[in-house]
């Protein structure tokens, strides 16, 4: 009897060295993915470009909680910005919320957003109530 399981036992561990090799090999094989990495997609997009270089560095570059003070933007004159943190949004694109404030009046919501040309102004399309709060964060 002891034959018998090992003529079997034989066959059986071949067939699951087979098996595994087929299955490792397959694995590797595997075709590459042609996944893209995310583009931008709005083509018709109406949002202008910031002229601004040092504006332009500045979001390209600054840390979330930075600010830059300039004398103008697309926001108004001698405004300070601070920039939230960088995010990956729907469209494709990195943006950045923004909080503008003018010199003794209220801060209120900006939205960036980089396209291959440079960064560009966006409508805001949620915001909310920022009345009680007035200067940075």
């Amino acid at each position: 009897m002891s034959n018998t399981s090992i003529s079997i036992a034989r066959p059986a561990r071949m067939l699951l060295a087979v098996l595994g090799i087929a299955l490792i090999s397959g694995c590797t094989t595997y075709p590459k993915s042609n996944a893209q990495p995310a583009q931008y997609v709005l083509n018709n997009d109406p949002a202008t470009l910031l002229q601004d270089e040092s504006l332009n560095e500045f979001l390209s570059k600054s840390p979330a909680g930075a600010v830059l003070n300039v004398g103008r933007s697309p926001w108004g004159h001698n405004v300070e910005i601070v920039a939230d943190a960088p995010y990956l949004a729907a469209s494709g694109r990195e943006c950045r919320k923004l909080r503008v404030v003018e010199m003794g009046s209220t801060a209120r919501t900006a939205l960036v957003c980089q396209t291959p040309n440079g960064w560009v102004n966006q409508r805001v399309v949620t915001q909310i109530d920022s009345s009680a709060t007035q200067g940075r964060y």
